[in-house]
């Protein structure tokens, strides 16, 4: 909600800059726009610090070893069958913070450019390492 209220008013904001041919008030907008995306993001979405991934790499155990050594997470690591080969295929499952995921990306990368990593918000992660099960 909050994206599309940026784009929004940022396509009014234009419009006012191309009729008025004054950029000071269209970049003040802007700033004002972008702040108001964000917190209505902010209020509706919650902060989501922490991210959950599948993983799907030859290299699966490198990034077993970066996950636990490196980072001091845990993960599952699952066994998938992939539907366009038909192979084999080792996934693995972690929660991260979005520094971390950012850490594992890279290195994923840099490793294993073929490798599949899906990331999603993951609005709440309970357990050893983060927020405890009681509360």
């Amino acid at each position: 909600v909050g994206q599309l209220l940026i784009v929004v008013d940022s396509v009014i904001v234009l419009f006012g800059l191309v009729a008025f041919r004054d950029w000071r008030i269209p970049l003040y907008s802007w700033v004002v726009i972008f702040i108001t995306g964000k917190v209505v993001d902010y209020l509706l979405e919650g902060a989501v610090y922490h991210k959950s991934l599948f993983i799907i790499s030859d290299k699966y155990e490198e990034i077993r070893q970066k996950l636990l050594f490196d980072l001091g997470r845990g993960g599952t690591l699952l066994t998938g069958i992939g539907m366009y080969e038909g192979k084999e295929r080792k996934i693995i499952f972690a929660n991260v913070s979005r520094r971390e995921m950012i850490l594992l990306k890279s290195y994923i990368h840099s490793i294993d450019p073929e490798a599949f990593i899906t990331v999603f918000d993951a609005s709440e992660v309970l357990g050893e390492g983060f927020k405890p099960l009681k509360e």
